[in-house]
């Protein structure tokens, strides 16, 4: 065909047809290997925010199990329910009415903050059992994920909440809240007085104004396992949401949200204002696979009618199963694969154009770097983060392609990065930077088994006057008061020992080696010392005390939980003898 065609005309079009058949046949290996390393990508990466998000409600939930038992199986509680329960013995025969009109009727405090009131003023003995318990039920709701707590008689009388909304002083077993789902839990617990926790799935609560709400219960029983009545929180809806709308890597369109088992959001949606959960209907085909048990990743279409990539798994909470998704809109995945195609087509005609200037000598200079490329980008599909992207410093498309692969490799290492601080976050205090009441857990384990006959004491440390400074200046300076507190803290303990925030004003410290009172009343007296000096905050002085409960292991017990429960109950016994002091296991 190309015969009668002179060789100096020949063989350039012969090099040309060739390079370009060859840098379109490179061009579109590139460009197929891109789709796939970037598809790849965008599954890895959704998947692993996917785990994160698990990981952090798995978090959630075990911290509000774990402070439910503790709490249920406290002094507080146990004697909580003993003076409310005489005390409402003692209340008028139309107990609901009585109470409803003092606290909430004749509450002084605008509607919202009925909790505000700390006692009515009946001069009733419930009122003076009101005040000696609702600060702490109080601080125990603002220092944990909970929207409000309830104490239960047997007989299913609310004889206390802290919220002070309408179901408080009613029964539930006849009373106008008899079907709601804090009458549900609290009949799954006296049905079966076990020491399982029961859960109500999210359903509308009227006296909560028809909002969502959930309720965790648990029995409570006095020191001869007999039955004194039922501890219950309502779940905050805040706090979950805050768990699933952390933005980190979501990008513009990207969410994470839960959907129960009627295909109801149990999360609210970053797409609407307002409340979504119970309202919006999620009934698609990764629901549906993850309600089944199922997990992995998909296109599909959203509840928006969106075509998205998502990643979706079973969540099972205290016998209910939820489904945990994320998403992103498949535009948003494919925009670089859109950005690549038009860096090909545009490459393609330069190419080209200097094909037919130049002939073979580009050939050379071309194939080189694009083979490098498709290496690279061989290796990326795989995950291979340790390659070498080399030619990123061109300025042609071929340095173009180079930096959407870096920016692709970069994805990869930022998403190791968040996992390794979601694990920080997981085992750490966010305000403080302290250790949190896991990571305490944790290290007496770990440290007790690697040697069993070595000692350790424990101290619980309880600030006093915390609550006058949160109120008197704020709860911007109540924070920085615990930041300079927990600075304080470190700094009195030896170089070794372990200082954690467990929540609100508590702290817990660990002294490793430390077994005689005398040791641990040392420390305990550099600690008062240190926390009782006065704190600048914004301009203002504070002042605030401590109160320190310890026992040593293994002289008071050699059970763990028993040992903090020791501590526990000396810092109370701190508090009521005088406060800012310290008390060394009370028998």
């Amino acid at each position: 065909m190309l015969k009668d065609m002179r060789i100096t005309h020949k063989l350039p079009l012969v090099m040309i047809i060739f390079a370009l058949i060859s840098a379109l046949t490179t061009g579109v290996v590139a460009y197929y290997h891109a789709v796939e390393a970037i598809e790849d990508q965008a599954e890895s990466k959704l998947y692993a925010l996917l785990e994160s998000r698990k990981s952090s409600l798995d978090h959630y939930f075990d911290t509000i199990q774990r402070d439910i038992v503790y709490h249920s199986n406290s002094h507080l509680v146990k004697r909580a329910l003993r003076d409310f329960g005489q005390a409402w013995e003692q209340l008028p025969d139309d107990k609901m009415t009585y109470l409803q009109t003092q606290y909430i009727t004749l509450n002084p405090f605008p509607k919202g903050r009925e909790a505000s009131l700390l006692r009515a003023e009946d001069g009733s003995l419930y009122s003076t059992s009101h005040e000696e318990n609702h600060a702490d039920f109080t601080a125990f709701i603002e220092a944990g994920a909970f929207y409000d707590v309830f104490l239960i008689s047997k007989r299913g009388d609310v004889i206390y909440t802290a919220k002070k909304e309408n179901d408080f002083a009613t029964n539930l077993k006849d009373g106008p809240w008899s079907n709601s789902g804090l009458a549900d839990v609290f009949n799954k617990v006296i049905e079966h007085p076990s020491s399982t926790l029961r859960f109500s799935d999210f359903s509308p609560h009227t006296p909560s104004q028809n909002a969502p709400a959930g309720f965790i219960a648990t029995a409570v029983t006095d020191d001869d396992s007999q039955l004194l009545g039922v501890f219950v929180v309502q779940l905050s809806i805040e706090k979950l949401d805050k768990v699933m709308h952390v933005q980190a890597g979501m990008g513009n369109t990207g969410e994470t949200y839960l959907v129960g088992k009627d295909h109801l959001m149990r999360s609210n949606s970053r797409f609407f204002e307002g409340r979504s959960i119970l309202q919006i209907e999620v009934n698609t085909s990764p629901v549906n696979s993850a309600l089944k048990g199922e997990e992995g990743v998909t296109v599909a279409l959203d509840y928006r009618n969106e075509r998205v990539f998502s990643a979706y798994k079973p969540f099972d909470v205290m016998g209910h199963r939820w489904a945990i998704l994320a998403e992103v809109d498949e535009y948003e995945v494919l925009e670089p694969v859109f950005e690549l195609n038009r860096l090909l087509l545009l490459a393609g005609g330069i190419i080209a154009t200097a094909i037919a200037l130049v002939g073979y000598l580009l050939s050379a200079d071309l194939s080189s770097p694009i083979m490098s490329m498709t290496e690279a980008m061989k290796k990326l599909a795989k995950n291979d983060l340790s390659v070498n992207i080399s030619v990123n410093q061109r300025k042609d498309e071929v340095g173009s392609m180079a930096l959407a692969l870096i920016e692709f490799k970069n994805f990869a290492i930022e998403r190791e990065a968040l996992r390794e601080r979601l694990s920080h976050m997981a085992k750490h205090d966010t305000l403080t930077g302290l250790p949190n009441r896991d990571y305490i857990m944790s290290y007496i384990s770990d440290t007790l088994a690697e040697d069993e006959q070595r000692g350790l004491t424990a101290m619980f440390a309880d600030l006093d006057g915390f609550k006058k400074v949160n109120d008197d200046l704020g709860h911007q300076a109540g924070d920085e008061l615990l930041r300079q507190v927990s600075e304080r803290l470190k700094h009195s303990v030896r170089e070794g020992d372990v200082v954690g925030r467990i929540g609100g004003d508590e702290f817990v410290i660990i002294l490793p080696d430390v077994i005689h009172e005398t040791e641990a009343e040392n420390i305990a007296h550099k600690i008062l010392q240190s926390v009782k000096q006065p704190y600048q905050i914004e301009g203002d002085q504070a002042h605030v005390g401590i109160s320190i409960g310890a026992a040593s292991y293994p002289n008071h017990t050699d059970d763990l939980d028993e040992l903090l429960k020791i501590a526990d109950a000396a810092m109370y016994h701190s508090k009521r003898t005088g406060k800012h002091r310290f008390v060394y296991h009370v028998s």
